[in-house]
């Protein structure tokens, strides 16, 4: 298993030196196509708007991406709120409009959990099994 590690570590490492090696000729071979046209300060300066650039691309298609998810996270949890049992009777207003008695519900529930473990173990399988369908 450490084999296989290291190995994925190696491969990794050298993707990633593949990819630097890459960027940087792009970056050399680039200036040296702009240096005769424009001189060395223009050159440079190409360089560097042409980095920026694929900079502000990647940024873009990453928060593009960021969004897709937070989009596709929300459907899931709007349709998996329209398929929870309990939420139609609103316990989640009770919880957020009365804190100390969710508390005092939650304290007493953990008492009754301690002195009958059986009993808890036995609701909780019957939630589980409920909460499958």
């Amino acid at each position: 298993m450490f084999d296989r590690a290291m190995a994925t570590v190696i491969a990794t490492s050298a993707a990633c030196a593949a990819a630097v090696m890459a960027v940087f000729s792009l970056g050399f071979s680039l200036y040296a196509l702009m240096l005769p046209m424009v001189g060395a300060p223009g050159a440079a300066s190409i360089v560097a708007l042409v980095a920026t650039l694929g900079v502000a691309l990647f940024a873009l298609f990453a928060a593009y991406r960021r969004k897709e998810k937070e989009r596709e996270a929300a459907a899931l949890q709007a349709q998996l709120m329209e398929e929870a049992p309990l939420m139609g009777f609103g316990l989640g207003d009770i919880a957020r409009e009365r804190p100390i008695v969710t508390l005092a519900v939650t304290a007493l529930g953990g008492l009754l959990a301690a002195r009958h473990p059986g009993l808890a173990r036995d609701l909780l399988s019957v939630v589980a099994r409920f909460g499958r369908r």
